[in-house]
């Protein structure tokens, strides 16, 4: 029964706010109560109320508004947007009550100080909002809310609800008419929500000031300002500073932790790592890059030959269920993967496990915390040597005593001090999945030190050399290589950076077939793109571009040819280039305009492309990005001759 101070009682059915790590939309029928400090809610019915469910206080709330048709199981939906951007979707039992509650809820809210400008006409589901596409959750809304609107605008939105309401509403005193625009006073932004992360990998602290990550655990990030390393604060309310890429935003599906889930893989590395693993069913998830929001199931099937299909998850805009078949659907992406795990319900084969290189070692951060990239020698543990390079010898090693890392000992004589000094303060700028990651230096102390990533599997060459055959039995890991060495060196190429020394002996290779760039000893920062050497500068000749032999000049475009070799030394499987001719022939055959022959196991489209990258004329030479753009074709096709 109505008390005096319940403005309107109503049955309709809410959904579930959705706060849990994995959100399942769930919708309840509920008895809503509106007056004049809150809109609560209640089990039961009409005629008897059960237990409060919840309630939301007037003034908390920012939007009420209508959301489009056909986007939840029922019509004539409407939501109230309240404090911390929670939605609360309400589905009236027809038009005129909707209209009604808007109607009513607009008036009681309509001087609140949180009022937001804009909102959301659809929901948010798949990873974007379905009424104007937006991938970011907290992004502003797309159509002009109540409290903007002119008169026209809010007569013609409610003028139905007006003509239909109770006789003991109809003479309220009506609200003032809206303040035209140019008297308005501007009204601060809302602050925005607190960005909340996931940990997908421990972490130890190394600095004074450091947090410790728990894989799994929520943290709120209280300062983002630094890109790699951030502020932080635990579920104890300890504050300090993690790793930026150690973390994932938490999301909707909250499908961080889940060990089959890879958020930033594309098409082609996906494939590349299930051909590795190279077990039938072998399966990850991943965000889509063909349909941005969207995600997608990549499975390995071995039967009756080898292929790698891709599955986009879909979602039932009725029920909100997901599904890969129409006939499985489930409230969660989880439930979905774990059904198929155990069922094949339509797809090529069943889901079994995800890569070992899923929940491989955490990457590599960049630096330390506290903007440190001095290391004292009394903090290093040098162990067993790695191999030597132009500029000294490298071993393994342990930082303070935990964290395996490659250590570089400058030798005496082979580079000016303030140069290798340089070397190290140009690569603290550099983070790329595709690039050896620098630590920090020992310069205080002589011999000069420079502390790296440790990549397990030594450098590329000698890596093919020895395990070349097994990969080329497909020829896709070899193709993998190479996009991974182009989309390192897409960065340095974006970020005018030229390398200088690009070959297979320069790239390092990790667990399960990671490839990264290393070796920077030659590198320069540019601001025009191009480096006129200095008289007696060594450079390798067999990987040099014409414009490097005749003038010693050096750009972007000389690593490209320089990238075309490596191409050429990846599908021989560690070759030297030019295996039969020496320094003087090999320069009189390049200024002369003749290339390396196709490698035997080479596809033909894969050896235009080292062609395009030996172009004479530096200008003609494709860029990075355009490679990058070509190989992934050639992934994408599958390419097999």
């Amino acid at each position: 029964m109505e008390s005096k101070d319940e403005i309107k009682v109503s049955l309709m059915t809410k959904r579930n706010l959705g706060k849990g790590k994995i959100s399942i939309p769930d919708y309840k029928d509920r008895v809503f109560v509106l007056t004049k400090e809150k809109l609560s809610y209640y089990e039961g019915n009409l005629s008897k109320r059960g237990k409060l469910k919840g309630e939301i206080p007037l003034p908390a709330v920012k939007v009420i508004e209508k959301v489009d048709d056909g986007l939840l199981p029922k019509d004539n939906c409407f939501q109230v947007c309240y404090e911390d951007s929670l939605n609360l979707y309400i589905m009236a039992s027809d038009t005129r009550e909707q209209e009604e509650w808007v109607s009513l809820m607009q008036e009681a809210c309509k001087n609140n100080k949180g009022l937001l400008p804009m909102f959301h006409c659809g929901i948010w589901q798949s990873g974007q909002w379905s009424c104007c596409r937006q991938v970011d959750k907290m992004a502003p809304g797309c159509k002009q809310a109540f409290s903007q609107r002119s008169p026209a605008d809010t007569q013609n939105g409610s003028s139905t609800a007006q003509n239909q309401l109770p006789d003991k509403l109809k003479n309220r005193r009506l609200p003032p008419p809206p303040v035209p625009d140019h008297a308005k006073r501007q009204l601060p932004a809302p602050p925005p929500a607190a960005k909340v992360v996931v940990a997908v990998y421990e972490y130890e602290p190394s600095q004074p000031g450091d947090l410790q990550l728990k894989k799994g655990e929520e943290y709120t990030i209280t300062d983002d300002s630094r890109t790699h390393w951030w502020k932080a604060l635990n579920r104890e309310g300890v504050q300090g500073f993690i790793p930026s890429n150690y973390v994932q935003e938490k999301t909707e599906k909250g499908l961080i932790g889940e060990g089959w889930y890879c958020k930033d893989m594309s098409r082609q590395r996906a494939e590349a790592l299930l051909k590795q693993e190279d077990r039938e069913g072998c399966f990850l998830v991943r965000d889509s890059t063909a349909s941005p929001g969207t995600l997608t199931v990549t499975v390995l099937c071995k039967t009756p030959q080898t292929t790698v299909r891709h599955y986009h998850i879909k979602q039932n805009p009725r029920d909100s269920k997901y599904f890969l078949s129409e006939k499985y659907t489930f409230p969660t992406i989880p439930e979905l993967i774990n059904y198929h795990q155990h069922n094949g319900g339509g797809l090529v084969t069943r889901l079994r496990l995800p890569p070992a290189a899923l929940t491989g070692y955490a990457p590599a951060t960049l630096g330390f915390s506290q903007d440190k990239w001095e290391i004292s020698s009394t903090e290093l543990t040098l162990m067993k040597p790695l191999g030597s390079g132009q500029f000294g010898v490298v071993r393994l090693g342990k930082f303070q005593g935990r964290m395996l890392v490659a250590v570089k000992t400058m030798r005496e004589g082979s580079m000016c001090e303030d140069d290798f000094i340089q070397e190290a303060k140009t690569m603290t700028k550099l983070q790329h999945p595709n690039l050896v990651q620098l630590y920090g230096v020992c310069f205080k102390e002589r011999p000069i030190q420079i502390v790296t990533e440790y990549m397990c599997n030594g450098n590329l060459s000698s890596y093919l050399r020895t395990k070349g055959r097994e990969l080329a039995e497909d020829r896709s890991p070899l193709i993998d290589m190479c996009h991974q060495v182009c989309c390192g060196m897409e960065y340095l190429e974006r970020n005018k950076f030229i390398h200088r020394d690009l070959a297979a002996r320069n790239c390092l290779v990790g667990e399960h077939n990671i490839v990264k760039v290393s070796d920077f000893g030659l590198s320069r920062y540019v601001l025009d793109d191009e480096y006129t050497s200095s008289t007696g500068s060594k450079f390798p000749i067999k990987w040099a571009s014409p414009e490097v032999l005749e003038f010693s000049r050096f750009s972007s475009k000389s690593d490209i040819w320089a990238f075309g070799i490596l191409m050429w030394e990846v599908f021989t499987l560690g070759k030297t280039p030019y295996p039969n001719l020496n320094t003087t022939d090999v320069v009189r055959q390049v200024t002369h305009g003749k290339h390396l022959d196709r490698p035997q196991r080479c596809p033909h489209a894969v050896y235009r492309i080292m062609k395009q990258t030996w172009e004479k004329d530096p200008m003609r030479r494709p860029s990075f990005k355009e490679l990058q753009v070509q190989i992934e074709d050639i992934q994408e096709k599958d390419y097999c001759e």
